[in-house]
């Protein structure tokens, strides 16, 4: 018998430690209900509990805030109801006027009571607030922009946008070498347009039939045969430029190139308007697809860059007459005659400028600084992929005929609309990311807004004029409460949708984070047993070396 080490004694210590560590751990669970109490507990479990209740937070935050939209909404549309009361008052109003049974003392006691409504909408529309926030008087209308569109070619104005780049090569196919597709460097290549590598599997985006008719001598095929093979590429190579879209959807998008045959040489452009383009073509190995088609059989790169162009020719001295919100403006004189080409850029600043300084001189006269009711912004017009586009943080912007003038109609550019702004004053954040957001605007809803505050029924002709400008008073705002309550339904069912979103994700982070009680119990009574063996046997082995004084007796 040894007695210098007690052997059994040691061993019966350490799995008495290893028996209460394990004890104290179940206790810690059990007392707080967590699986995870440190990250020594689980480091992994720990990171990815930590990112769902980051989740979980901000999509209980983002269902908040959609309540809290709900609530601007609902503020905002309760208000246009009482605006709306009162329009089909000033109509009933307006109607009894223009009868013929009234007399002018009549129409005049009926003015006044329409003084006091028009008074009520502009009350209604510069008071009714959300969270010290106006509603109802612009602020909340958000930009308007105004579209015209690409290639309109009639009346005194032409415009067309051209392409900004194009790729010339040589003649289509010249030798009699044939492509084996099985091959790898036949099979991909790369087009890069304005820094976006497109890289076309000819492999997957051309058909059996398309890939035969490629892989056949081509050099002395018909026009009708040279067409099939121009609308093969350009279809494989648009395709490829699909995928790439649809794989980079957070970032810029690649328009289509158009392919085509001019003068016996294969033509690449970029499908980008009213903008600079750069094509670039590298081959993907010896005598490629793309090489044996567009190239000189150098396998070289082809870049080609070009700066837009517009075709704008102007007939005669015009100006424009166009409103913002309910202010009537106009430009001086556009452009001279200008033929040939000139940028995009040029047009757009020539008329930008004019705009602006029409906006300007009416600041200056109705004494109106940034800031003040009334003033009005300067608006930007853009050239952009073939559109001149016109925007306005002051409201929408139409164009309107007066005798002498020319409406943008009128100038050739017949494709013209407006377009709702793509942020509005108003935007909620109802996603627990950055970028989830759900933008909406309000537009002025007070009288001058709507049209109806220079309703005059005093006379028989004004009540009878005055029906039409209410008339279109009342469809605007309800359009507007339209609007709102597709708003407000959106943000219900986006609210179902987050609580949904969060009850989903908690359930997930619980099954992480959480102990089951029921289990870790069973683990508790285990080491507390054998805890309590542990320190018996702990005991018994402390007595144990005491045998070896029998052998002194």
């Amino acid at each position: 018998m040894r007695i210098n080490h007690n052997l059994m004694a040691m061993n019966t210590y350490r799995q008495l430690g290893i028996n209460n560590a394990n004890m104290s751990k179940s206790i810690e669970k059990l007392s707080s209900g967590l699986r995870i109490n440190r990250a020594g507990d689980d480091a992994a479990g720990l990171a990815i509990s930590e990112k769902m209740r980051a989740q979980i937070k901000g999509l209980n935050q983002a269902s908040r805030n959609a309540q809290d939209g709900i609530s601007m909404i609902q503020t905002a549309e309760g208000a246009l109801q009482e605006t709306e009361s009162i329009l089909q008052r000033m109509r009933e109003l307006s109607v009894q006027a223009s009868n013929g049974t009234a007399t002018n003392d009549d129409r005049g006691a009926i003015q006044d009571e329409i003084e006091q409504l028009k008074s009520e909408i502009d009350r209604i529309g510069n008071s009714t607030e959300f969270n010290t926030k106006k509603l109802l008087n612009g602020d909340m209308a958000g930009d308007a922009t105004t579209v015209i569109g690409e290639n309109v070619t009639t009346g005194a104005l032409s415009m067309s946008l051209e392409t900004a780049s194009q790729i010339s090569t040589n003649n289509i196919k010249q030798d009699a070498t044939s492509i084996d597709f099985t091959t790898a460097a036949h099979q991909k290549e790369t087009i890069t347009i304005d820094g976006h590598d497109i890289e076309v599997d000819w492999m997957k985006h051309l058909t059996d039939a398309e890939r035969s008719a490629l892989d056949a001598d081509n050099s002395g095929a018909t026009v009708e045969e040279v067409a099939d093979i121009v609308e093969s590429l350009e279809d494989a190579i648009n395709a490829a430029i699909d995928e790439y879209n649809e794989t980079n959807a957070a970032g810029a998008k690649v328009s289509h190139i158009n392919l085509y045959e001019n003068g016996g040489k294969l033509v690449i452009e970029s499908g980008i308007k009213g903008e600079e383009s750069e094509i670039t073509f590298t081959p993907g190995g010896a005598n490629s697809v793309l090489d044996l088609y567009l190239g000189d059989g150098s396998n070289g790169t082809i870049t080609k860059s070009g700066d837009a162009k517009v075709d704008f020719t102007l007939a005669g001295t015009e100006t424009l007459t166009f409103k913002i919100g309910d202010v009537t403006l106009k430009t001086g004189t556009l452009a001279a005659a200008t033929a040939g080409t000139t940028s995009g850029d040029t047009v757009a600043s020539d008329i930008q400028t004019k705009i602006n300084n029409a906006i300007s001189t009416y600041n200056t006269n109705a004494g109106l600084s940034a800031g003040d009711e009334g003033f009005i912004e300067d608006v930007t017009v853009d050239a952009k992929d073939g559109k001149l586009v016109i925007s306005s943080p002051s409201g929408s912007i139409s164009f309107v005929e007066q005798d002498g003038d020319s409406t943008l109609e009128d100038m050739g550019l017949t494709n013209v609309q407006t377009e709702a702004a793509a942020q509005g004053a108003v935007s909620l954040q109802i996603g627990a990311n950055r970028g989830q957001t759900m933008s909406f605007g309000i537009s002025d809803m007070r009288s001058a807004a709507l049209g109806v505050n220079t309703v005059d029924v005093s006379t028989e002709s004004g009540a009878s004029m005055a029906i039409d400008d209410i008339d279109a008073a009342i469809k605007k705002v309800s359009e507007q409460r339209s609007a709102l309550g597709a708003y407000q339904n959106r943000l219900e069912h986006s609210i179902k949708n987050l609580d949904t979103s969060s009850e989903n994700l908690t359930a997930a982070e619980s099954r992480i984070r959480d102990v089951d009680m029921a289990k870790e119990m069973m683990e508790q009574s285990k080491n507390s047993i054998l805890s309590q063996a542990a320190q018996a046997m702990l005991a018994q082995a402390k007595q144990a070396p005491q045998g070896v004084l029998q052998l002194l007796r």
